[in-house]
């Protein structure tokens, strides 16, 4: 019972986040409209505790001009649901818990995403001329550590933003087609309760090595789907969604390092890419 409203806990926090997240960056009663907001810097984590800094073009941040930005920290996945386990050696969710910091002149935010429990935060700061920033996560500042410079002059352009109006499109994932290898078949299976099986050869899977897999996906569970997380991703993979009931087969590179599946993050399995 304890473990259940520590996980009620999570998501209420997490939904209130992206909430907050939604109010600051599109004001209300603005549906249907164009609107600007302050321009962004995106702290994108990936699963392996790395990040990068994008801004609102998707391109990575090496200068920007001084003045007012809001920073938007997120995560794949809720990273308290990855909790350290006994004898683990890597930083897979940051072993449950981020450490973000950025610092420079005007400037110094640390979040723990309060302790792994949230995935978004989001700071408003004003950026000096003439500059330089430095970012890193202090689970591992060495390998996190980047920075980026201010202009001298200028300032930055809002953005315009349009809320409401528009169609969203989901980008599923498909079967890879031609030549390219396939380095085994992977047989995953959703159960009506929910529950997992990953079977590689007849054995469940702890070990693979890197390439192209297929999955064959038998979803039972009309309420939960087969989702897998890689250690540079930045988002779930939801190889059935939530919705779906029946068979599917998706090919998916596995690159090395930690993986996770799951149909609902209560019940997370993990195997190795090498």
């Amino acid at each position: 019972m304890q473990g259940m409203g520590l996980r009620t806990r999570r998501v209420a926090q997490l939904i209130a986040a992206a909430l907050a997240v939604a109010v600051v960056l599109v004001p209300a009663g603005s549906a249907g409209r164009r609107t600007t907001a302050l321009p962004t810097l995106y702290i994108t984590y990936s699963m392996n505790c790395t990040f990068v800094i994008l801004d609102d073009s998707g391109r990575q941040v090496t200068a920007i001009p001084p003045g007012k930005w809001q920073v938007l920290v997120s995560t794949p996945v809720v990273f308290g649901m990855y909790p350290m386990t006994e004898g683990q050696t890597d930083f897979y969710a940051c072993r449950g818990v981020p450490q973000f910091q950025l610092t420079g002149p005007g400037v110094n935010i640390f979040t723990t995403m309060t302790a792994g429990c949230e995935q978004t935060k989001l700071f408003p700061e004003t950026f000096a001329a003439s500059a330089t920033y430095v970012a890193q996560d202090l689970n591992q500042p060495s390998l996190t550590r980047a920075t980026f410079t201010t202009l001298a002059s200028g300032s930055a352009a809002p953005v315009t933003v349009t809320y409401g109006g528009g169609k969203g499109k989901v980008q599923q994932s498909e079967d890879i087609v031609g030549s390219q290898a396939i380095n085994g078949t992977l047989r995953a299976s959703v159960s009506p309760q929910g529950k997992l099986v990953l079977m590689h050869d007849g054995k469940s899977v702890s070990k693979l090595a890197a390439g192209r897999y297929k999955f064959l996906i038998l979803d039972q569970d009309a309420k939960a789907g087969f989702v897998v997380l890689g250690p540079a991703d930045t988002a779930p993979t939801s190889l059935t969604k939530t919705a779906f009931k029946g068979t599917r087969s998706v090919t998916v590179r596995l690159t090395p390092g930690k993986w996770s599946y799951y149909s609902t993050l209560r019940s997370v399995h993990f195997f190795r890419v090498t």
